[in-house]
């Protein structure tokens, strides 16, 4: 699961001690793991004015479509090692969604709610051409695939929930820090804070040396106030909030639950209740895993998404 080549590349950076040798080398070791996963980098306009980065397969386009959605805070690069599993049985859209990655505009003047993002996702699949797909959303992207099954379940071959908000029933110990402190963890306003931010996310290594986390968490600083935008909107819509609403009942689409024993942030009861509210589901529950497992536990992810769309090919 490491990245074998940053950090190969990261100990040159660090012994010359140059930051523009580090961001080479950080640069450098996740194009190769984009393309030892088969994945292109892509720019897409669509009509709502957005320029989207997309991450998609380099292979066979006839093959099962599955589009991946990060959490909030994150972008595309979460899914990187997951797609490194799946490479070439399936063709791969993962975008970063408005608001993060790479994805323009990203400002404090945009609506970032659940249901806004679940329609700007339909017109990026539009303009890629893709109609029937398999979904797979984590954290905030969990709820957002949840919004896409109910407004066009026709078009889902299946849905993914992996370690989803949608229910959003914090842990104990989330909810007491955001009473007991002025910051939200999952929101670095400097490269230090995203160690800490890490922390809360996953329990097992990432795989990422700390020079990388160190860049990445300059990006997320520099984003915090969009951020801390998309927190609000997402916070204050009721599609984070659906239990016994009757909504989740009325969801035939396949469903897949896969969460991490261990998350710190959306507590291991979400999966019974997901699988009491949705009539299709089932679930897989990984040890020693937290908020992120398509990152932390590539591979036991990935077996479990492989066996589940292989039971739901249409």
């Amino acid at each position: 699961m490491a990245l074998r080549t940053i950090l190969l590349v990261g100990l040159l950076a660090l012994l010359g001690g140059c930051d523009t040798t580090r961001h080479w080398a950080y640069d450098q070791g996740m194009a190769f793991e984009k393309w030892r996963a088969g994945l292109d980098d892509r720019r897409v306009e669509t009509e709502d004015g957005l320029n989207w980065h997309v991450l998609t397969s380099d292979g066979d386009r006839d093959a099962p479509v599955v589009v991946l959605i990060h959490g909030f805070g994150a972008d595309a690069r979460n899914w990187v090692h997951f797609a490194n599993e799946v490479e070439g049985d399936y063709y791969l859209v993962v975008p970063d969604l408005p608001g993060h990655g790479q994805t323009t505009p990203r400002t404090t003047d945009m609506d970032y709610d659940i249901s806004t993002q679940a329609e700007r996702l339909f017109t990026l699949l539009d303009t890629l051409d893709v109609d029937r797909f398999h979904v797979a959303g984590n954290s905030m992207g969990g709820a957002i695939a949840i919004e896409m099954a109910r407004r066009q379940p026709d078009r889902l071959l299946s849905l993914g929930l992996v370690d989803s908000a949608g229910l959003t029933l914090q842990t104990a110990e989330f909810l007491n820090f955001l009473e007991q402190s002025e910051g939200n963890p999952l929101i670095p306003h400097s490269a230090e804070q995203f160690h800490t931010t890490l922390d809360w996310a996953s329990e097992r290594s990432v795989g990422i040396p700390d020079f990388a986390i160190t860049l990445m968490g300059e990006e997320k600083a520099a984003n915090a106030d969009v951020a801390e935008k998309v927190w609000r909107d997402i916070n204050l819509d009721p599609a984070m909030r659906l239990m016994g609403r009757g909504v989740l009942p009325e969801i035939k689409t396949p469903t897949l639950i896969l969460w991490g024993r261990e998350d710190r942030l959306l507590s291991l009861d979400n999966v019974k209740r997901f699988q009491q509210e949705l009539p299709n589901s089932r679930a897989v529950v990984l040890d020693g895993v937290g908020h992120v497992p398509m990152a932390e536990a590539p591979e036991e992810s990935a077996a479990a998404f492989r066996g589940f769309w292989n039971d739901v090919q249409p």
